[in-house]
């Protein structure tokens, strides 16, 4: 029981069932936008990404704990475990565009590199739904309990899902769409990430309710084994990546931390506000968001040190970055 609770927890931190119509301010193409998925409101807060300051603020008047950007940069979805549609908006205009009715339990979704294609896991049905951009299922497989985390490997065509509820994170043939790999890890692992070469995979994890997890474990995606564990206490439940190297969040501490995969005790660290549930990389900066204090901090990942903090909206949740499409 306390598995599936802890899990239920997660599925809160990272991430009207109707499809209707919104009149919301449209974005510009050309602009390089910040994206504060809020799930405290229902809301998406749009900073510009140069100086932070807010372009416009969304209000879905849905419930919203996830978004993706669509491969052509100018379309989100947005989604929600208790609501069985994914809403589809375009940003250029600011219309709701599409709705898919995928059922209750939505979990993660991604937008995939290899094939312009969409993968939604369930953590009520324990599946994985693949998509075209028009919302056709292309294939559906039982993948085991409690799916959460997903990330691509682009170089071997692969996807890496990890399954909160067993000790495994599976890989996925995105050719075949067949289960091709299994690599054994702790229970509640959750944050995935890949090395430049997808040689190694970082898997984090939150803890059992009984033992927190304090490290961040390295697996070779070659042989399935684990090379390496690096301590980042506490609860280092996500990870991103930019210029500067692989970053993850210690939901635990409030710190994010920079990994020297080459040293066991992990010891440049920068504390952040309360409940950092996302951050995301861009350059050699950082952007972490405080869930509890509805605030956003710019971080210069090479001296790792704050540079800015602005408002959001009540409780972010995710982070997204949309580059401009075209330029003047």
């Amino acid at each position: 029981m306390k598995k599936i609770s802890i899990f239920s927890t997660i599925l809160l931190f990272l991430f009207c069932t109707g499809c209707v119509s919104n009149d919301l301010t449209h974005i510009k193409t050309s602009e390089n936008i910040l994206i504060s998925v809020n799930k405290k409101v229902g809301s998406l807060t749009f900073l510009s990404l140069d100086d932070l300051h807010k372009v416009t603020d969304w209000n879905l008047n849905r419930d919203v704990s996830g978004a993706v950007l669509l491969h052509s940069g100018d379309d989100i979805a947005v989604y929600h475990p208790t609501n069985p549609k994914i809403d589809i908006y375009q940003l250029s205009t600011g219309d709701h565009v599409d709705c898919w009715n995928v059922g209750t339990g939505i979990t993660n979704i991604i937008s995939l590199k290899s094939k312009r294609v969409i993968a939604v896991t369930n953590g009520e049905e324990n599946n994985i739904t693949f998509f075209n951009h028009n919302g056709k299922v292309l294939k559906k497989i039982k993948i085991g309990r409690s799916p959460i985390s997903m990330v691509e490997d682009t170089i071997h065509h692969k996807l890496y899902v990890s399954l909160f509820n067993e000790r495994k994170v599976i890989g996925i043939n995105l050719s075949s769409f067949k289960i091709e790999q299994t690599i054994e890890v702790p229970y509640t692992s959750v944050g995935l990430i890949l090395n430049n070469d997808s040689s190694e995979l970082f898997v984090g994890g939150h803890g059992n309710g009984e033992e927190e997890n304090e490290d961040v474990k390295i697996y070779s995606t070659i042989t399935g084994k684990q090379q390496k564990s690096l301590h980042t206490p506490l609860m280092p439940i996500s990870f991103f990546q930019n210029e500067d190297g692989l970053f993850t969040i210690a939901h635990g501490t409030n710190q994010i931390y920079k990994l020297n995969p080459n040293v066991v005790n992990q010891t440049n660290f920068i504390e952040v506000g309360s409940n950092p549930y996302t951050a995301i990389g861009f350059k050699h900066s950082a952007y972490a968001a405080s869930y509890d204090l509805n605030k956003l901090y710019q971080i210069n990942t090479t001296t790792m040190k704050i540079e800015k903090e602005v408002a959001v909206g009540r409780g972010p949740f995710q982070l997204l970055i949309r580059e401009g499409l075209s330029h003047d």
